[in-house]
């Protein structure tokens, strides 16, 4: 092993599909909305609603979101988008129990929602990871550097030694600014090259 001993996953978009941003691109069909604002939009509404920390509701959310948009319907159906597009990897549960395997921690630092329970119970990933952390009940998104420090802390290791995964070039450059080793996801062959060029070592189908 290299002085690296943990290796931290996002979920939307790493672990799984972008369940959210699809459901967002169905959104937008419907409603007849602009797609390129609405992820920024959203996540302003799910920061500022307080429901990505776990101090706000759901239903506080969607009225900031038809605040700044417009009427946009139930927001039952939206939800049921982000479950069914957000479909979880096996190969990513499967590159987790090998990087456990080989002396590793893992974990998922996710910014969602009690959503994540419910993808959770349809599509049982968690077992996979040494440890989930959800912003819901981490009381902090990826916007703050605690969520970062709390789970580098949680699992016993300077944030030095751990790696960082997110599809969000902006969530890995607020990870490296303490230290940790940034791996921006955007498909499966150049991510599996990046993180065994990180661990000195082959990963996943890249040998």
């Amino acid at each position: 092993m290299t002085g690296l001993r943990a290796v931290i996953f996002d979920f939307d978009g790493v672990v799984a599909e972008r369940g959210f941003r699809g459901a967002l691109k169905a959104l937008a069909e419907r409603c007849g909305l602009d797609y390129p604002p609405l992820p920024g939009l959203a996540m302003q509404a799910l920061i500022d609603s307080g429901y990505v920390t776990g101090r706000g509701s759901e239903a506080d959310w969607w009225r900031r979101l038809e605040a700044t948009l417009g009427p946009l319907g139930d927001c039952a159906r939206f939800r049921a988008d982000v479950l069914a597009l957000s479909v979880v990897r096996p190969w990513q549960l499967a590159l987790a129990a090998e990087l456990a395997g080989a002396g590793y921690a893992t974990a998922v630092l996710s910014d969602h929602t009690d959503w994540l329970d419910q993808i959770e119970t349809r599509q049982p990933f968690a077992h996979a990871f040494g440890r989930v952390f959800n912003s819901y009940y981490l009381g902090a998104c990826k916007r703050e550097a605690t969520a970062f420090t709390a789970v580098a802390d949680a699992l016993g290791v300077p944030p030095e030694q751990a790696v960082f995964i997110d599809d969000n070039p902006d969530n890995v450059a607020r990870a490296a600014v303490l230290r940790m080793t940034g791996i921006v996801y955007r498909e499966r062959t150049a991510f599996l090259r990046d993180l065994g060029a990180a661990l000195r070592r082959p990963v996943g189908a890249v040998a």
